[in-house]
């Protein structure tokens, strides 16, 4: 999705890469990419793929520092509906182009929300402590869109625990903003590191943000997110839009409208464990 670590020096990006991808194969097909963001792939010519626009999808990029400065109000006229924003990685990251993006997004009538670059780890509350970082920087609030959590880092936790840190923190973020966030990942990801488990979205997490490129129809995972299906579709890695300078991903929405994504009304109270 987002390539969230510095770049590296010049000498050494050619070997990284390739131990990067090394270590990163795919554990199915080869048309299943896990999204790592360590991988740095050749851009490669922009193809629509699987649904054409028109009615029931929408269309929408994902943003973080990687594309820098972007010209908003191109990007709102290029027939974009919402974009999602990188605003955390972890608890020590805040990414620096946030702030703008947010605040340049919603002044051109694009529908924003912010997600997190999760990074597991075995302390306990971790993952508390990784959504409590999150909504003091992402700021989100009603008339925003539902947040979303990008997991494609598994922190080395076998797929119980995986499970177990990611409801965790999608419960935190839910208690706090009274909705049920998004879950992000690729096909590849899932199977191999969530053992392709049906447990979160059967505990209603239902919407499901989905990274597959090269295909015209993505591969769901847990047995078609238990039935439900994808909602977004991030299916370029590569696309183009008026107001941003090189590659940005793209995405659809599978609906009649991303406002049925919308924060109604925050829950500002004290988050509640469960």
């Amino acid at each position: 999705m987002i390539r969230s670590l510095p770049r590296r020096p010049a000498a050494t990006a050619a070997a990284a890469s390739l131990l990067a991808v090394m270590v990163t194969a795919p554990v199915v097909a080869p048309v299943v990419a896990a999204h790592h963001p360590d991988v740095t792939r050749t851009p490669a010519r922009e193809r629509r793929p699987g649904p054409a626009g028109g009615a029931g999808f929408q269309f929408g990029i994902d943003v973080s520092h990687w594309q820098s400065f972007i010209r908003w109000r191109r990007v709102a006229s290029s027939g974009v509906d919402f974009a999602i924003a990188k605003a955390t990685d972890g608890t020590w990251m805040v990414d620096h182009w946030y702030e703008r993006n947010r605040r340049r997004a919603q002044r051109n009538d694009v529908h924003f929300t912010a997600y997190h670059f999760a990074r597991p780890g075995r302390a306990p509350g971790d993952a508390r402590r990784e959504a409590d970082y999150f909504l003091k920087h992402a700021d989100l609030r009603a008339r925003n869109l539902t947040p979303a959590l990008d997991i494609e880092a598994s922190g080395g936790l076998r797929p119980r625990a995986l499970r177990t840190w990611v409801l965790a923190w999608l419960r935190r973020v839910e208690n706090r903003l009274g909705v049920k966030p998004i879950v992000y990942t690729s096909p590849g990801f899932w199977i191999g590191h969530v053992d392709n488990s049906r447990r979160i979205a059967r505990r209603g997490y239902k919407v499901l943000w989905l990274a597959h490129y090269d295909t015209r129809r993505p591969t769901v995972p847990a047995r078609r997110w238990d039935g439900k299906g994808w909602t977004l579709w991030q299916w370029t890695e590569c696309g183009h839009v008026r107001g941003v300078r090189g590659c940005v991903d793209r995405n659809y929405y599978r609906g009649d409208d991303i406002r049925d994504l919308t924060i109604r009304r925050l829950s500002r109270g004290p988050v509640r464990p469960r």
